[in-house]
């Protein structure tokens, strides 16, 4: 992983996302002097790869990405999505060395916290240390939803997806009602469960139903508490 240029943290837009609110300007001085800037990714190229060396924590800028593992016969499973302003790289910090492969979904940027430079930062920036716990606690609760959610019935699969999707984008400031999907539905399926066939269908029946309105990759949400209303409590 080549990495580029020194960023400046106070400068980006997703400054608010990335880091915690209510830091000083010395303790964004001291974040931007060690984070560094990734070149651009096209789709499919990886970030990381299973196997490959810790390296540090990355948040995307732009684009999106999926986590994926292979299975003992090469099938390739999506774990996880990552939209800009979210965080990768924690499967890297038990061994060292990562656990799953991270690859971009669309043209895409991060930026890089070196795991050389981690433990200076978090004694400079507490508040780091305790954001990134957040941010890990996350993505626990979202993968605990994730096994719950794959023993439900597809309609309910593909609506928690679709509803967490907005939630999550109308957090980083994006729009929740309209976006363009990054997978395809053969990926939505395979992060889902579900059958190519079966995506389809049930978007089409979203669709039919007013929920959404599908324009090839792109979506519409028209009735978010119609979608919700699928959905029974995940516990």
């Amino acid at each position: 992983m080549t990495i580029k240029n020194q960023v400046n943290c106070a400068n980006c837009g997703l400054d608010n996302i990335c880091l915690p609110r209510g830091l000083s300007q010395s303790e964004i001085n001291n974040i931007s002097q060690v984070v560094r800037a990734r070149k651009t990714l096209q789709r499919g190229d990886f970030i990381y790869r299973e196997g490959d060396n810790f390296r540090g924590i990355l948040a995307i800028k732009s684009g999106s990405a999926k986590l994926v593992a292979n299975d003992s016969h090469g099938n390739e499973h999506i774990l996880n999505i990552l939209l800009p302003g979210e965080l990768l790289g924690f499967d890297g910090l038990s061994e060292d060395k990562h656990s799953c492969a991270a690859i971009a979904l669309e043209t895409m940027s991060f930026c890089i916290l070196p795991a050389d430079n981690m433990e200076d930062v978090f004694k400079n920036v507490p508040s780091l240390t305790r954001e990134l716990f957040r941010h890990t606690g996350e993505k626990m609760l979202e993968d605990k939803n994730q096994l719950v959610l794959s023993k439900r019935p597809a309609d309910e699969r593909l609506a928690y997806f679709l509803i967490s999707l907005s939630e999550r984008l109308k957090r980083r400031g994006f729009s929740s009602s309209e976006f363009k999907l990054s997978l395809t539905r053969q990926e939505i399926g395979n992060h889902l469960g579900l059958a190519l066939e079966t995506v389809s269908r049930l978007l089409k029946k979203f669709q039919d139903d007013e929920l959404i309105v599908v324009q090839n990759r792109f979506i519409a949400i028209k009735n978010p508490i119609g979608l919700r209303n699928m959905l029974l409590p995940l516990e």
